[in-house]
């Protein structure tokens, strides 16, 4: 470990167990920054709570007052004990605030250096509804004052400059040896089974999927193919109903939030799964976009489909099958083929595909030019 110690900050409440994947990314993350010399504390929320967390302790506060519970995160920890003096903040972005921007100024004034990551940039299509379009504007306002505070915007996108700050250019990781892995392919009997891995949001476009399944089974049905949804939330009642409208609930299991050995043994019984299908509807299909799914399932060995350029892959990876970033139905016939040739010309494609994931798509890696910076200045 070097002298520097660097807070890592997050926002989300993982209190609710849809964010626990956001809760095992911001986790690798901070290992990730460890593993490059750097004294990493995390600090979240979860449900009235506030954790400040690292390999030796975790410490925790219970807060009744929102405002409280605030104010300890963003001051209370990092400001109020000298032995919690930091040399660096990590902040995963959130919608900003004069609050916000209060705490950036503590932070500087210590003599932090400060870099914030942007996962989504740009990302006001999240924020639609009136209600929230009044916090996108006071984020907006309050935005152009981060040239003052902070040093550098970490982001997946192509953007050189962010909020007016120069930007390191990176792209999602996975912590690859925490994926669990099966060598052996699922068995095929007759039956393809295709995985679709998350709380499905509007990019998603797993509707996609099942109009093409509709297509399949009107014209060309010898092959079966079942469609596991595994997630609850988003876009769920939508599929459901449109499972419904074309009578295919024998070929659609809607699994709803799993973990742990539920989760593997869905997996592992699929042959092939897809990715994000409708990334063009947020502009960001052209390379800008790094899903963790994508990753999760390379690290799986599990070949899958996609609507949208990923910069984490070569063009010619061949275990991904790209369809055009249009609202264009799935080509359920061009996707048993895919894996049938996978078969032939890659009867290793499991191993190959873990191999490619540790090596490239590990969060070590894509740290590095983090822990480079904060090493440097």
């Amino acid at each position: 470990m070097s002298n520097k110690k660097i807070l890592f900050i997050t926002k989300i409440n993982f209190g609710n167990k849809q964010n626990a994947g956001y809760l095992t990314k911001v986790r690798a993350q901070s290992e990730a920054l460890r593993s490059h010399g750097l004294n990493v504390d995390l600090l979240y929320l979860k449900e009235n709570m506030c954790f400040l967390e690292n390999p030796e302790i975790t410490i925790q506060k219970t807060f009744y007052s929102r405002i409280s519970l605030l104010y300890y995160m963003f001051a209370g920890f990092p400001l109020s004990l000298s032995k919690n003096y930091y040399s660096g903040i990590y902040i995963r972005h959130f919608l900003s605030n004069p609050f916000f921007l209060i705490c950036l100024l503590l932070h500087k004034f210590k003599g932090s250096l400060i870099i914030m990551e942007v996962p989504t940039y740009p990302y006001s299509f999240e924020y639609k509804q009136f209600k929230n379009k009044i916090k996108f504007w006071i984020d907006q306002i309050c935005s152009w004052f981060f040239r003052f505070f902070i040093s550098k915007i970490v982001t997946f996108s192509f953007d050189k400059k962010i909020f007016g700050i120069s930007t390191i250019n990176t792209d999602n990781g996975v912590e690859v040896k925490n994926i669990p892995f099966q060598l052996a392919k699922p068995p095929f009997t007759k039956v393809l089974h295709l995985l679709g891995l998350g709380n499905p949001r509007t990019w998603h476009a797993y509707e996609r999927i099942i109009e093409g399944m509709a297509s399949h089974y009107r014209t060309n049905p010898e092959v079966k193919v079942v469609f596991d949804m595994v997630g609850q939330g988003g876009e769920i009642t939508k599929y459901q109903n449109l499972v419904q409208k074309h009578n295919l609930a024998q070929f659609v299991n809607f699994h709803g939030f799993k973990t742990g050995a539920e989760l593997d043994k869905i997996c592992n019984s699929c042959h092939i799964a897809v990715a994000s299908l409708g990334m063009h509807r947020i502009n960001v299909s052209n390379g800008e976009a790094s899903p963790l799914k994508a990753r999760e399932f390379a690290a799986r060995g599990i070949p899958f489909i996609t609507g949208y350029l990923d910069k984490g892959f070569p063009k010619d990876f061949p275990f991904i099958l790209n369809f055009p970033s249009d609202e264009s139905t799935i080509d359920i016939a061009k996707t048993i083929a895919f894996y049938f040739n996978l078969l032939e010309t890659h009867p290793n494609y499991k191993s190959e595909m873990r191999t490619y994931a540790e090596k490239n798509l590990d969060w070590t890696n894509k740290m590095q030019p983090i822990a480079k910076y904060f090493n440097n200045h």
